[in-house]
């Protein structure tokens, strides 16, 4: 009798608990480069020590903060750990100044600052017509025609 009155005394009520587990990751960015550089046109590449996205921020200064550059390429949302994305419509004998960034889970990487300059314009007419064409179609002079 006492022990089945204990046993309505006591109940036990299941406990609850929430447990959130926030995991940070964190992502390599090395053996940033150029290659393929011409007078209009570059390739750039870089590594990552896992699978990301690929981005790049150029402009013909340099710039503390990635948000002050003038060009940047569309992201590529492909996961890839060796990165490759050619930068095209450059200018002749033009230092350029650039940041690659890559993207995994939802957070953005950023590189040093690097360098790299274009070739001088082809000699000849054709050098010249190529020149000419690419200054007078930029996005930047159109508008400013407009």
């Amino acid at each position: 009798m006492v022990l089945a009155l204990l046993a309505t005394l006591v109940t036990f009520a299941p406990v609850q608990a929430n447990i959130v587990c926030t995991v940070s990751v964190a992502l390599t960015i090395s053996d940033v480069s150029a290659m393929r550089i011409g007078h209009n046109h570059a390739t750039i590449c870089w590594n990552t020590d896992g699978k990301a996205t690929s981005q790049i921020f150029y402009d013909t200064v340099s710039h503390d903060n990635i948000a002050d550059y003038a060009y940047y390429t569309g992201e590529r949302k492909a996961l890839v750990e060796k990165h490759k994305v050619n930068l095209n419509n450059l200018s002749p004998s033009t230092t350029y100044y650039y940041r690659v960034t890559s993207a995994l889970g939802g957070t953005e990487f950023v590189s040093d600052e690097h360098t790299f300059a274009t070739l001088p314009s082809p000699k000849g007419w054709k050098g010249w017509l190529a020149d000419l064409l690419l200054k007078f179609t930029s996005p930047f002079y159109l508008s400013w025609l407009w």
